[in-house]
């Protein structure tokens, strides 16, 4: 018969079940990251934008509000292009 006399069982260490450590770090690296993706296309429009467009965005206008430069639209383009913040994921 158990012992249910309240006792939980105690969590298992940080390492326990891989067999590489850093390969299960890896693992659980690479899950977090196609769990917040997933995340992302099912959030609302202003969250998804706000964690997204939004930070990248303001610095490219400040940039521009500081150059003026003859083509703001061309020069917001490539600001955005050369600051992507997603361009060593993709």
């Amino acid at each position: 018969m158990a012992d249910d006399s309240g006792n939980k069982p105690e969590p298992p260490e940080a390492s326990a079940g891989y067999d590489d450590p850093d390969e299960g770090k890896a693992g659980e690296k690479a899950a977090m990251a196609v769990q917040n993706k997933m995340n992302l296309q099912t959030a609302p429009i202003r969250t998804y934008l706000d964690s997204t467009v939004v930070p990248v965005l303001l610095q490219g206008l400040s940039a521009l509000v500081k150059e003026r430069p003859p083509n703001p639209v061309e020069f917001l383009a490539t600001f955005l292009l050369q600051n992507n913040p997603q361009k060593e994921q993709q």
